[in-house]
């Protein structure tokens, strides 16, 4: 049996009980799955990532995606209060290197009501090609207490990159049992394709 077509905007809607089945069984392993997890969030491995985008021919990204989707388990807030009177830094220096890549949480820049902490990003490895970094990557903060995180813009070019980081409440100035880590997120820095035009030609105006 077809599901009757109702024009949503202009554009007909095309539904049927196939589909409707599968929809339904994705709803209620989406519910399972919060049942299992709660708010905290999970996030496969870069190898299982992998090992999935092979197997159901998908980008990594677009299964990161999917999946941050379903971490989502307490409403972000769609703006944040003023953060305050600045109260200084708060000296965080901790490096990884992983795949010929650095990556160094600086610090965070401590207000009144959040913290801003950024994490810079090098890339090592000797190249003659162009390299340009897109971090699909959200910061997870390990802690008795909890914490909201929200990605607070970035910037960088080639082999250099910067991400930001807004927390709330702020982190505390003692870090002896708060652990960070940068897992699998959306790459909010990706913008539309574009197609690159090169105007080098000599332009005489008469």
């Amino acid at each position: 049996m077809g599901w009757s077509r109702i024009p949503i905007r202009g554009v007909v809607n095309e539904y049927n009980d196939e589909v409707k089945k599968i929809d339904e069984q994705i709803l209620s392993l989406i519910q399972e799955r919060k049942a299992i997890t709660g708010k905290k969030r999970f996030s496969p491995e870069s190898e299982l990532l992998e090992e999935w985008a092979a197997r159901f021919e998908m980008d990594t990204s677009q299964i990161v995606k999917y999946i941050h989707s379903l971490n989502e388990a307490v409403p972000r807030r769609k703006y944040w209060e003023e953060p305050g009177l600045l109260l200084g830094v708060l000296p965080i220096v901790k490096r990884t290197v992983l795949e010929d890549c650095e990556y160094t949480l600086t610090h965070a820049m401590q207000y009144e009501a959040l913290s801003i902490v950024t994490v810079e990003i090098k890339y090592l490895k000797e190249t003659v090609e162009h390299v340009h970094l897109r971090a699909a990557l959200t910061l997870e903060i390990m802690s008795e207490r909890t914490y909201e995180i929200q990605p607070h813009g970035g910037h960088g070019g080639g082999a250099n990159t910067q991400m930001q980081f807004l927390i709330s409440p702020p982190l505390p100035t003692d870090l002896a049992d708060v652990y960070f880590s940068l897992i699998p997120g959306e790459d909010r820095m990706i913008g539309p394709a574009m197609t690159e035009v090169i105007l080098d030609k000599q332009v005489d105006f008469e």
